[in-house]
């Protein structure tokens, strides 16, 4: 009986000197740092602006980080000391006036052909932008440039000149590769073909070749000599699923770590409100006096039906002139504009400006109105934020059908605008069981992959180590990413030959099958027939 303890209390004793001996072991930690020495690096943007250049300098803000210095050189002034105080900003010259453009045609149906303007202006300022890249890349003794992809050849030209490394970002694919399965509303198609007819399809991916039509040339993804590699700001879950090839990467969404903070009068506003609607149109587009009544019209009716509680606006270009004076309510009774507008609507908030971020992330905000501008959007995606999209034109109404398609969003039509449809769309999404869940989905994966830019990151630095082994770019840099096809040709590339080769073998086959059938019947016929027929006269 004394044994049978002793030997589990030895068993013990041994079990946890082992525990011991294991815990006591040294460890060698994994070392996963990287040695890349400091290098000058240009970020070049033609058209400039917030939309384009802010997903770039999150990215440069963290290679600033790394010690890596970044030059900006862009239309305008950015103004970029505040959020990125370390980038030294020189302008290509005066902004480009969107307002004067976009009034003219975002009332109307878009077109792409319109982008001719900016394409024809481009071409107008080619030379002094690509000498002002030269002088830039000349001063500044850069090894790297990051090339805004819109509109921006002067940058790429210079890059591949100079043969150095190239990174291109854009928003989206469509002026990369959009994908032989997938088009855009601002190429009069739908986002997918997957389930369209020949004669759309054939519409959309032959007929409409806009980029044709404006003379510029499509990029390939993995094709293109001009980029070392392309970052794309956006994710599969709010883009439409494709392959990509190694040297094209989806980055976003970039978003920034830290965001302005809530004023104290709109803080206040927003905790005494339970459901609030946001509404936000960008920085670039308004709507017309028309809609701007509709859509005033409907938050009033929408919260004298306790649908919401409370309303948010940022009339960031929008004048006070661009609503009428008065409003009639669908009761018949009537409602002044101007005291609404200055803020004297107990439960409407009008703001020239607003720390969007930080009203999305605010617990009492239900549901974002918005033009579907690719920032908003992912924004939007990130804190949970289901919405109701007014697209404008541009990008927005792909990202608008790319929202409802991804069951987080319901859109309008700015030539058809109805209050009680946006009424009733507003109560829909704030009550649907399947947007609720659709949106705590796709906020799981944007917060998965607003992680993103930092790998971002680590691929430009191991460009600017693989160029600074290789000591410049040729024919042979980053072979590692480029897919073979895309030095194989056309016919090589897709094995186009050894299918023909396999093709004719088979025709080769069934046709020398066919002529010895033919030739036996024939025999047949010649000697059987004959032989039939003289016995017949015999007989």
């Amino acid at each position: 009986m004394v044994k049978k303890p002793f030997i589990f209390l030895l068993l013990i004793l041994i079990l946890l000197n082992q525990v011991y001996v294991d815990a006591t072991l040294d460890y060698a930690p994994r070392n996963i740092d990287t040695e890349c020495s400091p290098k000058n690096i240009l970020v070049g943007s033609y058209v400039g602006g917030r939309s384009h250049l802010k997903p770039i300098l999150d990215v440069a803000a963290i290679l600033i980080e790394r010690g890596h210095n970044v030059t900006l050189l862009t239309s305008g002034y950015y103004a970029p000391s505040l959020e990125y105080p370390t980038v030294k900003q020189i302008t290509l010259g005066p902004e480009i006036n969107y307002k004067e453009i976009l009034d003219a045609e975002f009332h109307k149906e878009f077109d792409f052909n319109r982008m001719a303007y900016f394409f024809e202006k481009s071409v107008k300022d080619y030379k002094e932008t690509y000498e002002k890249y030269k002088s830039v890349a000349k001063d500044y003794n850069i090894d790297l440039f990051i090339c805004d992809m819109h509109i921006n050849e002067a940058c790429l030209d210079i890059a591949n000149t100079l043969k150095k490394p190239v990174v291109g970002m854009s928003s989206f694919f469509q002026f990369a590769n959009r994908g032989l399965h997938k088009s855009d509303p601002m190429f009069q198609c739908n986002i997918s073909l997957e389930n369209e007819s020949f004669l759309e399809r054939f519409k959309c991916i032959i007929l409409n070749n806009f980029r044709e039509q404006v003379n510029v040339k499509p990029i390939v993804m993995g094709q293109s000599p001009k980029v070392s590699l392309h970052l794309v700001d956006t994710f599969f879950g709010f883009e439409l699923p494709q392959s990509l090839p190694p040297n094209v990467q989806e980055m976003g969404p970039v978003l920034s770590e830290e965001y302005p903070s809530l004023t104290s009068e709109l803080s206040d506003f927003m905790n005494a409100h339970d459901r609030v609607l946001y509404v936000a149109f960008g920085t670039r587009f308004h709507a017309s006096t028309e809609n701007n009544n509709k859509l005033l019209q409907s938050f009033v009716e929408a919260i004298n039906k306790k649908i919401i509680d409370g309303v948010v606006w940022a009339l960031v270009l929008t004048p006070e002139d661009s609503y009428s004076s008065t409003i009639t309510l669908t009761d018949g009774s009537h409602i002044q504009t101007s005291p609404i507008l200055n803020n004297k609507h107990p439960h409407i908030h009008i703001a020239k400006f607003a720390p969007q971020f930080a009203i999305l992330n605010h617990t009492n905000t239900k549901l974002f109105f918005a033009h579907g501008g690719a920032g908003s959007s992912h924004e939007s995606l990130y804190t949970g934020t289901p919405m109701l999209v007014l697209p404008f034109g541009v990008d927005q109404m792909g990202n608008a059908d790319k929202l409802e398609s991804a069951g987080v969003a319901l859109t309008l039509n700015k030539f058809n605008l109805d209050v009680s449809d946006i009424i009733n769309k507003i109560d829909f999404l704030l009550k649907d069981k399947n947007i609720k869940k659709n949106s705590e989905r796709l906020e799981f994966l944007a917060k998965i992959n607003s992680k993103r830019k930092f790998r971002a990151a680590d691929s430009i630095e191991y460009i600017l180590h693989s160029s600074n082994l290789n000591e410049g770019v040729d024919e042979e840099f980053l072979n590692e990413w480029f897919p073979a096809e895309s030095r194989m040709g056309l016919i090589k590339g897709n094995n186009y030959d050894v299918y023909g080769a396999w093709l004719g073998i088979v025709l080769g086959l069934i046709g020398g099958i066919l002529w010895v059938i033919f030739i036996s019947i024939s025999f047949f016929l010649k000697r059987i027939i004959p032989f039939f027929i003289q016995k017949l006269k015999n007989e």
